[in-house]
């Protein structure tokens, strides 16, 4: 709308938007699993992070150590964090009343919509990421 594309124009043509980040990947060799003590803080830091959504499954959160094969960085490789905006006739109806983009984030997320630090926090909880590479890479979590 911005760009001067009138509203019934972007709901007849615009079916999704793909947001992607991509963040740095622990390196497999040398990655060390958190003591209880570090994994306890994260977890905490994790949940606060996304707020009102819960991650299940296994947690298993990993730091850098660095080793020959990563150079000594801890990092080997990077990998995609996504977000898929489904355009609904709920989030339609919005975009014909020109809302703020506040708007259309709070509807897209009762649509469904899993923001990026959500795709985050599952790789930090799988333990292929840190939380300090999610946090730099993605926008703060608003439903």
């Amino acid at each position: 709308m911005e760009l001067g594309i009138p509203p019934y124009l972007i709901n007849a043509t615009v079916l999704g938007v793909l947001a992607q980040r991509l963040v740095r990947t622990l390196c497999s060799v040398c990655r060390e699993r958190e003591d209880e003590a570090a994994a306890s803080a994260s977890r905490q830091t994790l949940a606060e992070l996304v707020k009102p959504w819960q991650i299940s499954g296994s947690y298993k959160p990993c730091r850098p150590v660095g080793c020959v094969d990563c150079r000594m960085t801890g990092f080997r490789g990077r990998m995609g964090l996504y977000e898929l905006l489904v355009v609904t006739q709920n989030l339609k109806d919005q975009i014909t009343r020109e809302p703020r983009i506040d708007d259309l984030r709070k509807q897209a997320v009762k649509d469904g919509m899993r923001p990026l630090r959500l795709a985050g926090a599952a790789r930090v909880a799988e333990g292929l990421t840190t939380i300090d590479e999610v946090l730099a890479s993605t926008p703060p979590v608003n439903p």
